[in-house]
């Protein structure tokens, strides 16, 4: 395969993701924003920083994901039963 046709087919994959974020934007907003919000989530979780890329005012610090709220029945707090579990 040429270099030309390795960038007709990078240029053609590029369109159809933008054709299809400006679709699915338009057709569906709602769905934009929480994927971005997701994004941010798993930003945060994994480096620790936040960023508000779509100012909403949720970024990945404020969004409430990812924290475990413990109890007494909670088995990853007991243990389950596993032997040795402290």
């Amino acid at each position: 395969m040429g270099v030309k046709k390795i960038f007709i087919v990078l240029i053609t994959i590029v369109a159809c993701v933008i054709i299809g974020a400006f679709t699915l934007n338009i057709l569906l907003p709602n769905v934009t924003t929480s994927i971005v919000d997701a994004t941010e989530d798993m930003v945060h979780n994994a480096t620790g920083m936040s960023f508000d890329w779509n100012g909403n005012g949720n970024d990945g610090a404020t969004a409430g994901t990812g924290n475990a709220i413990s109890n007494t029945t909670d088995k990853t707090h007991t243990g389950a039963g596993v032997t040795g579990f402290q």
